[in-house]
Formats: C-alpha cells, sequence, structure tokens
C-alpha cells in the first residue's frame, strides 16, 4: 500500500549505532560520507546528548519515544525485575544484548507511542524498537535471528555487518514499494566494530561508509519514484564511544567480599545477596535486597550496605556512584569531589531541578545550581565532564526497575572482564562527555539548536504536520 501523492512528507530515519559525532564529521570533510556531507549542507550537523545509560536499547527510546528510557520501563542494557512481573525473564532479569531483545516492544510502557505509531504507513529495520511499524521489522525475525545469531556470539564481526548489508538491502525494495511516513534504518556495525579495534579505526569508518551508502540508496530510490522533494533524512546516533584499556571484574570483587552475587550470565544463583547488572559495559546496577519485590529507598540499606559502598567508590574502575535517596533525589558521590545531590521538583511549568552540593562537587559544575528548567540544566552542563547529567541521573534515579545504586565508570575503565564474545577495545554505557554526545544531521533548517535526541520526536511531528498533546521529555527544534 502506498499513498496516493508524492507531495505528503516523509521521513527517513537513519541510526549510525555507535558513531561517534566527531568521527562521523571527520569522514564528511574528508569526502568519504558525500551524501551525509549533502544533508548537513542542506540543513546542519550537530552534538547532541543521548540518555544516561548511555547504551543500545535503552538509548533508542528517546529517538522513537521522545522519552529518557528508564521513564518508560528501560533503564538499562540489563536490569533486574524486582516485581517479577515479566513473563519470561530467567533470573527476574533481563539482556538485550542476546535473545530477550524480542522482549523490548513489550516492557516499554504501552501508554507510551513510538514514532512509528504516530506517522503510519511505517516500517523499521535493526532498529531496538519498532512498536508500531507497519509493514515490518526487518533484521528482527527469527531468520535474520538465525542468520546474525552465529556471527555475533562467535565474534564474527563481518559475518555480522554481512548480515547486516542484506537487511539493509531488504530494507530498501520494502522502502521502495511502501513509501512510508515513517521509516527506521539502524545500522549496528559500527559499535561492534568499535569494541573490537576502537572507535576511530578503520573499520569503523568502512561501516560509516555502510551508512553513507544506505542513505545513497534510499534518496535514489525515492528519486526515481518522483516522491524525493517529499523525502526528509535525518541521521543519528544512540550513544558515543570511547577508548578503554583496563577491565574491572566487578562481579568478581563483589564475590571476594563474600556476597552471593546473580549476573549475566550467571543468573542460577539462588537467595543472592545482590544483583548485579552491567551495561555497556561502562555502567551498572547493583539491586541489594534482591529477595524484596517493592524498592526501598537507600536510607534504609545505608546501615546494611553502607560500608560497602564506600569500599565501592574507592575503587579505580568508580568514577561516579548515583545513590537513589528517594523518588526525587538522587545523591551522587565521586571518591575525590565528594557528595551533592540532584534534586527534581515539579512547578506549573513542569520540571525543575537543582544541584546542590553538601560536601562538594562531584560533577565539577562550579557549586549549587538552584531551580533549573530541562534547558537551562542541559545548558548548565554541557559543556563539563558529564553532559546532561542532572536530567538524566534524576530520570534514571527515580524508575522502579533502576538499581539502589548506580555505577558510571572511570574514563579507561569498564566494568565486565569476563563473559564478551570481544575483547573490548572501546566501550560505552557511562555518564562521561564521549559517551554521551552523539551526531544528528538533519536536512533542513531549525529554529533552535538540538540539544538531546529526545527533541527528534516532538520535531518529527512538526515536520510531518502530526499534532499530539503528549508530554515530552524532548522538544521540537523546528518550532
Amino acid at each position: 500500500m502506498t499513498h496516493d501523492t508524492t507531495t505528503t512528507r516523509r521521513l527517513l530515519l537513519v541510526v549510525a549505532d555507535g558513531v561517534r559525532h566527531d568521527v562521523l564529521t571527520e569522514e564528511m570533510d574528508a569526502g568519504r560520507a558525500p551524501t551525509l556531507a549533502a544533508l548537513r549542507a542542506r540543513g546542519s550537523a550537530h552534538a547532541v546528548t543521548t540518555s544516561f545509560p548511555s547504551v543500545t536499547g535503552p538509548a533508542y527510546v528517546p529517538f522513537l519515544m521522545g522519552q529518557h528510557p528508564a521513564r518508560v520501563g528501560l533503564p538499562g542494557l540489563r536490569w533486574f525485575d524486582r516485581s517479577r512481573s515479566l513473563r519470561w525473564a530467567p533470573g527476574q532479569s533481563r539482556s538485550y544484548a542476546g535473545m530477550d531483545i524480542w522482549h523490548v516492544d513489550g516492557d516499554v510502557a504501552a501508554h507510551v507511542p513510538t514514532l512509528l505509531e504516530y506517522a503510519q504507513p511505517s516500517l523499521a529495520a535493526m532498529s531496538m524498537i519498532g512498536r508500531g511499524a507497519t509493514h515490518g521489522r526487518i533484521g528482527r525475525g527469527v531468520g535474520w535471528m538465525l542468520r546474525a545469531a552465529p556471527a555475533h556470539f562467535r565474534g564474527d564481526l563481518q559475518g555480522w555487518r554481512r548480515v547486516e548489508q542484506q537487511a539493509t538491502a531488504a530494507f530498501l525494495a520494502r522502502f521502495a514499494r511502501v513509501r512510508p511516513r515513517v521509516a527506521v534504518l539502524a545500522i549496528l556495525s559500527a559499535d561492534k566494530l568499535a569494541h573490537k579495534h576502537g572507535p576511530r579505526s578503520d573499520a569503523v569508518r568502512a561501516a560509516i561508509a555502510d551508512v553513507d551508502d544506505a542513505v545513497a540508496r534510499a534518496l535514489a530510490i525515492a528519486t526515481h519514484g518522483g516522491w524525493r522533494d517529499s523525502l526528509h533524512v535525518w541521521v543519528t546516533g544512540d550513544h558515543g564511544h570511547a577508548e578503554v584499556t583496563h577491565h574491572d571484574d566487578l562481579h568478581g570483587w563483589l564475590q571476594r567480599e563474600g556476597l552471593r552475587v546473580r549476573a549475566h550470565p550467571q543468573l542460577r544463583v539462588r537467595n543472592p545477596d545482590v544483583v548485579l547488572m552491567v551495561g555497556g559495559n561502562a555502567m551498572a546496577h547493583l539491586y541489594f535486597a534482591p529477595e524484596e519485590r517493592e524498592r526501598r529507598w537507600w536510607r534504609s540499606h545505608t546501615a546494611s550496605w553502607g560500608r560497602l559502598l564506600d569500599k565501592l567508590a574507592d575503587r579505580p574502575a568508580v568514577d561516579l556512584l548515583a545513590v537513589n535517596n528517594d523518588a526525587h533525589t538522587v545523591q551522587v558521590r565521586h571518591a575525590a569531589r565528594g557528595v551533592a545531590e540532584v534534586r527534581r521538583h515539579d512547578s506549573p511549568h513542569g520540571p525543575r531541578w537543582s544541584y546542590v552540593c553538601t560536601e562538594g562537587d562531584p560533577l565539577g559544575l562550579g557549586g549549587t545550581l538552584r531551580d533549573l528548567d530541562a534547558d537551562a540544566a542541559w545548558q548548565a552542563t554541557h559543556a563539563s565532564a558529564y553532559p546532561d547529567a542532572l536530567v538524566q541521573l534524576s530520570w534514571l534515579g527515580a524508575s522502579s526497575r533502576s538499581g539502589d545504586v548506580i555505577v558510571s565508570a572511570a574514563s579507561g575503565w569498564d566494568l565486565r572482564a569476563r563473559f564478551e564474545p570481544v575483547r573490548h577495545v572501546s566501550t560505552h554505557g557511562a555518564l562521561l562527555r564521549d559517551q554521551m554526545l552523539v551526531p544528528l544531521i538533519v536536512d533542513c533548517s531549525t529554529t533552535r539548536p538540538p540539544q538531546r535526541t529526545a527533541d527528534i520526536v516532538p520535531s518529527a511531528l512538526d515536520l510531518l504536520a502530526i499534532r499530539t498533546d503528549t508530554d515530552f521529555d524532548g522538544r521540537s527544534f523546528l518550532r
């Protein structure tokens, strides 16, 4: 089924998964990504913030739902379900790095529409979120998974890239037939190659060429079909990448502290003292008293776990600890820079944030900041080592699915020394700048600089002239 007119506005959103914004700029400037450079010349390119955790899966939520991922039920690549409400979850846990990828659409809040539901007909390929795609989710069916899984689990990254190229070709064939109002094409090879070879490697640059080629072919299809003038193409990323030279076995350390630990892939540990969920691998959730079906805020855990937390903060691999004091307050700790609180309160004009330095300035923001709206909170942190830290820590800490303590790894470190099919030389997931900044290319004029990937959905709806009363975490950069 196609639209009758060639003037209906359409949007193709391409996700260059794991591509650093500065590396993408280098490729465009060098002439090795000419199609993307042409989009930039037609509109603009920006470095915007993703969500924390900066990891594939949750980080798709902002640009496909306009919300922080924890606000709609996705606090991490891996997370623990205290409520035991999930139908199929070994160890009451999720890991979207494996077969649980099929549960993503069901795990996110049903009452919050996706961009694919707002604008139809719609089409998705290799996207972590595909709910509402009327014409299929290419790359996510059983057949595709059987092709991709052996390459993934063997660490055969060129094999993965070949499967992905086949899926891209299938997507483009259907794209030509459907002429969707919204289409989402994710290309993940750059992320996988960056983990093995580094984010600035030739292998990653070859994967960027795949992105450029896919966009060029999509534009050629629209030109041949007579609907090029109605098609807009935006390109974004889900997380950055940063080189890693040290791998902390956080799992093993907790065991050496005398604790029974449930963590992937060792999910059969019975009666655990703590559940560890690492993602990226530069962040982790820690769940204490996991036998309880409702979370308790940190103040009730201090007597039992305060000493362990002090020892954890002193580990070289740990940069920040976010301790969830209550639904509106996150305590932030740094071993050398001290302790502060991120506080959120509601106002008639929406949520507002304060950063209160109680025993130091762990985020390095220069002191206490009070009563900031979402724009001011972004401005206050964007040039820092922790861009958008106030909003990101606040929403993640408030989620009932988040850990009692959230760990963000130090530069050069990640938190998982075992169990990866490929030994990582680059990582992501943390609140650090190189992992939080992602590219955004839009092929049209903007009325203000984009700030967050959560801005994409309200902006796309403006582009497509679709009205909604949804309260997004992002705001449109087209009005």
